[in-house]
C-alpha cells in the first residue's frame, strides 16, 4: 500500500509540474531574474587602483600573505573584479547586517563608535573598525562577521574563530593598544549571535610584530623599487583568486626573496 501511495504522489506530481510548464506565461522570468542580478555587479568594473596602505582586511586572506601583491599594488595596477552576482549580493548583506547588528547595539544603550578609522604610519596602515563598545566600564573593541549557518554551527563546534577574522582584529588591537577585545559573528540563517572573547597573549604579541616587521620589509622593497620574487606557482589557490594576477605575470621573475606573510598558528588559537 505504501509503494502504491508513493507511485500515485509522483505521477500526481509530474501531472503538476508538466501543467505548469506547460502553461503559458506573459512573463520571461529567467530575464527578469538576469536582470535583476546584474544590478549586483554593474558597478564591479576592473579598474587601475595604486594602493597606498596596507588594509588589515585584505592582510587577513590570501593574497594579502603574498609580498609582490602588496609590492604591485603600491606600483598601481589593474584591480580585476572577479565577483559574480550571488558574490555581490552576498558582500551587500554583509553591510546591511553590520548596519543592524551596529543600531542594535546603540538601541541597547552599549555602543560608543562604529565604522571609525584605524591608522598606523610605519608601516602605513588603513582601516574601519566595526564597534567599541561600553561593556562593564572597559572600552571594548569588537569585530563583526556574519556566515551561513553551516559556517556558523563549525565556528560552535569548534570553539574559536577563523583565522583570518583574528589577524585582522590583533592588528586593529595593537594600533590601537588594546589587550581585549571580541569578534561576533552572527548566523545569516536565522540572526544567532557568537562571541568569542580574545585576549592578547604572547603569541599573539609576537605573530603581530612580525606582522608588521614584515609589512615594513615589503614596503621598503617598493620604496627601493626591488620587486619581489614569486612565491607561489600560477595555479596555486592565492594566484587563481588574486585581482591583480595579469600585471604580477607581467612584471618579470623578480630581484629579491622576500618570505610570505607567516601564518597564525590555528593550534594557537
Amino acid at each position: 500500500m505504501l509503494i502504491m501511495a508513493k507511485s500515485l504522489l509522483q505521477q500526481v506530481m509530474l501531472k503538476v509540474e508538466d501543467k505548469v510548464a506547460s502553461k503559458p506565461s506573459f512573463l520571461d522570468k529567467e530575464a527578469l531574474i538576469e536582470k535583476i542580478q546584474h544590478g549586483y555587479i554593474v558597478n564591479r568594473v576592473d579598474k587601475f587602483q595604486t594602493k597606498k596602505t596596507f588594509a588589515p582586511s585584505t592582510i587577513a586572506f590570501s593574497h594579502g600573505e603574498c609580498p609582490r601583491y602588496w609590492y604591485l599594488a603600491f606600483e598601481g595596477a589593474v584591480f580585476t573584479d572577479n565577483a559574480d552576482a550571488y558574490g555581490g549580493a552576498n558582500m551587500t548583506a554583509g553591510t546591511k547586517s553590520h548596519e543592524r547588528i551596529q543600531e542594535a547595539m546603540g538601541n541597547a544603550g552599549i555602543l560608543k563608535d562604529s565604522e571609525f578609522k584605524v591608522t598606523y604610519d610605519d608601516p602605513p596602515i588603513f582601516g574601519y573598525g566595526d564597534v567599541i563598545l561600553d561593556w562593564e566600564g572597559m572600552d571594548l573593541l569588537g569585530e563583526i562577521k556574519t556566515m551561513p549557518n553551516e559556517g556558523f554551527e563549525y565556528r560552535k563546534i569548534a570553539g574559536k574563530p577563523k583565522t583570518g577574522h583574528l589577524i585582522q582584529l590583533l592588528i586593529y588591537m595593537k594600533i590601537l593598544n588594546r589587550s581585549k577585545a571580541i569578534l561576533i559573528y552572527e548566523n545569516k540563517n536565522n540572526h544567532e549571535l557568537l562571541i568569542f572573547p580574545v585576549e592578547l597573549n604572547e603569541y599573539y604579541f609576537k605573530w603581530v610584530e612580525n606582522a608588521f616587521e614584515w609589512m615594513r620589509n615589503v614596503r621598503k622593497a617598493w620604496e627601493d623599487k626591488t620587486l619581489p620574487e614569486k612565491n607561489y606557482r600560477s595555479n596555486s589557490k592565492i594566484c587563481k583568486t588574486c585581482p591583480i594576477k595579469d600585471a604580477c605575470n607581467n612584471a618579470g621573475s623578480g630581484v629579491i626573496k622576500i618570505k610570505s606573510l607567516e601564518p597564525l598558528d590555528d593550534k594557537a588559537l
